[in-house]
């Protein structure tokens, strides 16, 4: 597992090992190591705040991004720290249970506990704007609902809504202008299931597209009005799927281009799409014209390790995986 973030000119990567340690590097454009921070235990998320880089687990971890130095650590008394945001003196925990934590910015003391209401792990929207609006954070959680937090000393929580769908597992979604794009995994054998578009606040379905029995998380160009998403069969084998270009409106088809190998969350970037996974000879990069879904260029990158983790910055792509970082210009 693989995660990256980037800022000031750095790549910050975590690399997750077996028995749930992990480590995180400080990475230049130019691939020198600024610092590293090695067998850290029960990591398993990244977010960078501020300044700062927010570890997520059953210890959550703040560490000061330009020097690596560790800030503070907290212990949860329950879960697993999925996502962080900070707001006004306050670091809002996402967890993988049902509870949402407040923590002091500053020293880490937990301020206050909330629980979402049932047994569904959650997580704040992610690269985006996380607080809505002077009292309100958004999250998510796995039962497919959308949380509305009220900022306080707890917060007070509900459900925003609720829907449809509920026979299928749901991936983290994609928050852009007002506009929540989900995928999903098949249960049950279904052959198909939908990439949905809801309207965040009304909560109301503006479309939906089945698509396939596994549709990833989707990257969206509000620019050029587009979601781009990649899906593909169920099965631990399969070593296939397809590339769609979706009008960000409609959700009618706008380009499809069928990929043979297994491919993951796309990256969108100066008018490409990018998609990277194993396939037979190795780890496989491929960028798409984001307007007709042509192959610009493939390469391959490593081993068959090689993540479906993607970063671009500037004139760069970096792609992760079995702990190491390749840069593509």
């Amino acid at each position: 597992m693989f995660r990256m973030v980037a800022a000031d000119g750095t790549v910050y990567c975590l690399t997750l090992r077996s028995g749930a340690s992990g480590d995180v590097y400080a990475v230049r454009a130019d691939g020198v190591t600024r610092w590293h921070e090695a067998d850290l235990d029960g990591v398993g998320s990244l977010d960078y705040v501020a300044g700062r880089l927010y570890l997520g687990g059953q210890t959550f971890r703040a560490l000061d991004a330009a020097s690596g130095t560790a800030l503070f650590e907290t212990k949860l008394p329950e879960g697993q720290a999925y996502s962080a945001v900070e707001h006004r003196g306050t670091i809002y925990v996402a967890t993988n249970t049902d509870a949402l934590y407040g923590l002091d910015a500053d020293t880490g003391a937990i301020r206050w506990h909330a629980s979402t209401g049932g047994d569904h792990d959650i997580s704040i929207y992610q690269r985006r704007p996380l607080v809505s609006s002077p009292s309100r954070v958004r999250c998510y959680r796995s039962d497919r609902s959308a949380l509305t937090a009220l900022l306080g000393e707890p917060p007070a929580i509900h459900t925003s809504w609720q829907p449809s769908h509920q026979s299928v597992a749901v991936l983290w979604p994609a928050v852009v202008d007002g506009t929540l794009y989900r995928g999903a995994v098949g249960t049950g054998g279904r052959s198909t299931v939908p990439l949905i578009a809801y309207d965040l606040d009304a909560g109301q379905r503006r479309w939906h597209r089945e698509l396939a029995s596994y549709v990833y998380t989707p990257a969206v160009d509000p620019d050029v009005g587009r979601v781009y998403t990649f899906a593909r069969p169920a099965g631990a084998r399969t070593s296939h799927g397809t590339v769609y270009a979706l009008d960000s409106t409609s959700g009618a088809t706008v380009w499809s281009q069928p990929l043979d190998f297994r491919a993951g969350c796309p990256v969108i970037a100066n008018e490409t799409v990018y998609l990277s996974g194993p396939d037979e000879a190795g780890g496989r990069v491929v960028a798409l014209d984001g307007s007709t879904g042509a192959v610009r260029w493939e390469a391959g990158v490593g081993d068959r390790q090689v993540s479906h983790a993607l970063l671009s910055v500037g004139e760069r792509l970096y792609v992760g995986g079995a702990g190491e970082l390749t840069a593509l210009a």
